[in-house]
């Protein structure tokens, strides 16, 4: 019986979805692209045609969905200084960023304790998450020069901070919290101290 035959949007889901198990098992060092081909059920061949190297494809599966987060975002708010409920929306932003990195605990996990950058095969990093933290600077920026005040912190380095913040409430909480709080009690605090260091100034 001839298998049906695979549309695009089937094998890239195949390719993602093994990419993550590898790498949450493995790491970025340990995976292959010739492993993450076999899982998926493709062809080395395909893989590199869809991703070039693995490289891309770890920026498929890691930075992109940041960016798409950061553009939706955008998309739905491009004007900053537009009447609208930044605390609100910059909270529900929070809890989507906290939401992928805990959907993909496994996989950070293993990103983070894999081999000292400059290795021969070390993981490309969160390098690529340049644009999407330029983005959430630019926005709050915006916010503080037409307030015409100074920001009180340097943004680049508060933003990265915030972001930090949400990955290791995830990827660090049974240190952080050895008696842990409830999955709500931590979002809500996060929420809050995000929405009010980076929310930038009221817009009269």
């Amino acid at each position: 019986m001839r298998r049906r035959r695979r549309t695009r949007e089937d094998v890239v889901q195949r390719i993602c979805d093994a990419a993550r198990q590898l790498f949450a098992e493995r790491g970025y060092g340990g995976t292959t692209t010739r492993e993450i081909a076999r899982l998926a059920d493709v062809s080395e061949t395909l893989l590199f045609r869809y991703y070039g190297d693995k490289a891309g494809l770890f920026n498929e599966v890691v930075i992109a969905p940041f960016d798409a987060l950061m553009a939706d975002f955008v998309e739905l708010h491009p004007d900053p200084t537009a009447p609208f409920p930044r605390q609100a929306e910059t909270r529900r932003f929070t809890r989507q960023v906290y939401e992928l990195f805990e959907g993909n605990e496994a996989m950070f996990r293993a990103l983070l304790a894999g081999p000292p950058s400059g290795g021969e095969d070390a993981a490309p990093g969160l390098r690529g998450l340049a644009p999407f933290f330029q983005q959430s600077v630019d926005q709050v920026r915006q916010r503080y020069a037409l307030a015409g005040i100074d920001p009180p912190f340097d943004l680049g380095i508060g933003v990265r901070l915030g972001f930090g913040m949400i990955a290791a409430s995830v990827i660090l909480r049974d240190a952080l919290f050895p008696d842990p709080p409830g999955r709500e009690a931590v979002l809500d605090v996060l929420e809050q101290l995000i929405a009010q260091s980076l929310v930038g100034p009221p817009i009269d």
